[in-house]
């Protein structure tokens, strides 16, 4: 049972849906801000998970009691992700929203910088301090199944997923050194 308030955000398409999507994190990171919540978890419409353990979950939410972060992504497109000292999380410089936690501080960013046609997603890896959780636990259902407004910009069919899958294993090893020597943790 949740005993937290569950908000389904719904918003008109736009002409833009760059600036559509960009607007409607926006509006939820604004939203939080002024309910004066600590942190906000997101999920889009085409959210799909892989496997959950209860462990796992509960190690993450113990990271976000006790650490300070901006993002956490419970899915992402692969980028540069390096694993942290503690069990379960990495930092990184990923992309994709579909599922995440912003906290009061990463809200801030979000509702402080305005669309200059940047995407969301995009406009993350460049200003907000991201935390990753490893292995990841959402991707998205494919573009051709949900219908995405951003179906002719992103490409993420299943396809896609396996690949960005095991982008997602080998990248901690490629940069297992950023682990050893704790850098940007």
């Amino acid at each position: 049972m949740l005993d937290n308030p569950v908000i389904f955000h719904i918003v008109e398409k736009q002409s833009d849906p760059k600036r559509g999507c960009y607007e409607s994190h926006q509006a939820l990171a604004q939203l939080a801000l002024d309910q004066g919540l600590e942190r906000i978890l997101i999920f889009e419409d085409d959210v799909k998970p892989y496997p959950l353990k209860a462990s796992r979950i509960r190690w993450i939410n113990r990271f976000m009691r006790t650490h300070r972060f901006e993002a956490l992504h419970l899915g992402y497109s692969m980028g540069r992700t390096w694993l942290t000292w503690f069990p379960f999380i990495a930092r990184g410089k990923v992309v994709a929203l579909h599922a995440y936690v912003l906290s009061r501080e990463g809200c801030k960013i979000l509702a402080q910088t305005p669309y200059d046609g940047t995407p969301v997603d995009v406009m993350f890896k460049r200003r907000i301090r991201q935390h990753c959780v490893f292995p990841m636990m959402f991707r998205q259902h494919a573009a051709a199944v949900t219908g995405s407004d951003l179906e002719l910009v992103v490409r993420n069919e299943d396809e896609w997923w396996e690949r960005n899958w095991r982008k997602h294993w080998r990248s901690p090893l490629k940069n297992l050194w950023r682990t050893v020597l704790r850098l940007n943790f």
